[in-house]
Parts: C-alpha cells; sequence; structure tokens
C-alpha cells in the first residue's frame, strides 16, 4: 500500500488467524520486494510505486 502521507509503501504479508502483524516500511530510496509468484524477480523502487508508475 502506498501511503503518501507518510512518504513510503507498507508491505502487509503472512497474516495469522486472518489478520496481518504489522507491515514493513519502505520509504524512497529502497527496494520493495516482489513475491516470486508474481513473476518478476528484482524488487520495485519505492518511488515507483509511490508515484503511481
Amino acid at each position: 500500500m502506498a501511503d503518501h502521507k507518510h512518504d513510503e509503501v507498507l508491505l502487509h504479508r503472512d497474516p495469522v488467524d486472518g489478520r496481518y502483524p504489522a507491515p514493513e516500511r519502505y520509504e524512497r530510496g529502497r527496494s520493495v520486494p516482489v513475491p516470486e509468484s508474481v513473476g518478476v524477480t528484482p524488487g520495485l523502487s519505492a518511488d515507483t510505486l509511490l508515484d503511481g508508475g
């Protein structure tokens, strides 16, 4: 999820009992990992996600 208010990307994963633990936070300039099932090997840039690219 792109959090434009805080200028960071929040990654929610690995739910437990239907609830997600605290999200991993990625600031501008960092790479956000993408699951292999998506079919993209490198991570996505947090900048790209925040800028809507």
